[in-house]
């Protein structure tokens, strides 16, 4: 009696699914007969013979693999196949929201732009638009679903915006904005001495802009330094974005996973001085983040200077800050960015 039951039960879920909870048409689709599918906000829907077959949440982890076949003619789903003409639509309106198969259908290697640890950063080339990305390639885990979905709430001008994410037998591969300007870092080594006042309020009203709208969002980045702030076109301070949100979290969240983290000399004093792990904190550690690379902006000077990884970390969590370095370039300690003008 359940077995029987069963189909007609999941046909009426499927139903109430589709024409309640998820029901704002983004693109309906013809496939080969006697199957259509419907995009909604946050389902693919597959119809068989107008009846609803199965749904597709549109989330991460799910995968959805693309045919291609000199072009891309369909897609498939669970070992089902599915030929629509409208295969480049639908690709669209998926991309950065599941992971996609196959990298190599889509896009060609041409170099290494950078490399760490556990992730490198290449520069590809579409094979549709002959356009140039970069690709970041990382390790797969289950926090990266984390930093995926944090990057796909940030629509502002101050983040990179991700285009698409591939899954690979080993690693996720992240469809992103290529950045060909340099990284606030290497911008202060070439200016020896410290930015000029005016280079220093763009840029801070650029990051303070993007903290702020990051901040509204309940989302910390927690790993805000020189490095992470790379501007998307060279010498153009307005077009900085700030990067890497491997450490990022959300602000409500009642105990962190990695509470103690980020990058001495940069890391807020309350973290870096942290010894019970269920403690919380906010969105404050970013501001102090962001001061100490202000700091650096203004002097080319490091705000807790020293070498090595324990000696900067224990001035850190310390944090006596030697103001002389402004008095010397005849800056007032109370310098502050001219939002109107910029």
């Amino acid at each position: 009696m359940f077995l029987t039951c069963c189909p007609n039960v999941y046909s009426m879920v499927l139903k109430t699914q589709i024409n309640f909870i998820d029901n704002e048409i983004l693109l309906s689709l013809d496939l080969q007969a006697p199957f259509k599918a419907i995009l909604k906000k946050d389902f693919l829907h597959i119809y068989q013979d107008n009846e609803p077959k199965f749904s597709l949440p549109i989330s991460f982890p799910n995968i959805i693999h693309w045919v291609y076949n000199k072009s891309l003619i369909g897609f498939r789903i669970n070992n089902n196949t599915y030929l629509t003409d409208q295969a480049y639509k639908l690709k669209e309106l998926l991309s950065g929201k599941l992971f996609f198969s196959k990298i190599q259908d889509f896009y060609a290697p041409l170099q290494i732009l950078g490399q760490g640890s556990s992730a490198k950063v290449l520069l590809v080339k579409s094979k549709i638009g002959d356009q140039y990305f970069a690709a970041k390639c990382v390790e797969k885990n289950e926090l990266m679903y984390q930093e995926i979905e944090i990057n796909n709430q940030l629509d502002h001008p101050a983040f990179v915006k991700i285009k698409e994410v591939f899954q690979g037998e080993t690693s996720y591969y992240i469809i992103m904005d290529l950045l060909s300007g340099k990284n606030l870092q290497q911008l202060i080594k070439n200016q020896h001495g410290g930015l000029t006042l005016e280079q220093c309020q763009k840029i801070m009203h650029a990051l303070l802009s993007g903290i702020e709208y990051m901040h509204s969002k309940g989302i910390i980045h927690r790993d805000i330094k020189p490095e992470n702030i790379v501007l998307q076109k060279t010498n153009n301070l307005t077009t900085l974005k700030l990067v890497d949100f491997g450490l990022a979290t959300y602000s409500n969240l009642k105990k962190f996973k990695y509470p103690k983290c980020g990058t001495p000399g940069y890391v807020a004093p309350e973290i870096a001085n942290l010894t019970d792990k269920d403690t919380v904190y906010g969105p404050a550690c970013d501001i102090f983040s962001a001061g100490s690379v202000f700091f650096k902006l203004l002097t080319g000077r490091d705000l807790f200077p020293g070498t090595g990884f324990n000696f900067v970390l224990q001035l850190n969590k310390k944090c006596h800050i030697d103001f002389s370095p402004l008095t010397l370039k005849k800056i007032p300690i109370n310098v502050i960015v001219n939002y109107n003008k910029y």
